[in-house]
């Protein structure tokens, strides 16, 4: 059983949170801890989910995804999710958010 393995990297009003292994109801909560403790206190106005390393996830990740991205719009910021084409993950009930290919895309949406 794979947990879940978190790299969280803040760079110029970006939160790049790159996830791998699986989101779920036992692994959530510490996500959650660390990415809205950074986004509240911390001010960043726009996050980049990278889940292309991602096994697995479940309505409790889903729902830590869209908190982010909640806090994110209500800082009038713009929200990411990069995933691979062939990504087996079903990403229904994420909302406000672009499914993008790459972070390099979400920087350059971001700064246009």
């Amino acid at each position: 059983d794979i947990m879940l393995i978190i790299n969280l990297e803040p760079a110029r009003g970006i939160l790049f949170v790159r996830l791998s292994g699986k989101l779920n109801r036992k692994s959530a909560s510490k996500l959650n801890k660390e990415v809205i403790t950074l986004l509240k206190k911390a001010g960043i106005k726009n996050i980049v989910f990278n889940i292309k390393e991602l096994d697995y996830i479940d309505n409790y990740g889903k729902n830590i995804i869209n908190n982010s991205f909640k806090i994110c719009k209500h800082n009038k910021g713009q929200s990411f999710i990069c995933i691979n084409q062939n990504q087996k993950l079903k990403l229904n009930n994420i909302k406000n958010t672009q499914i993008i290919n790459d972070e390099l895309t979400a920087v350059k949406l971001i700064n246009s």
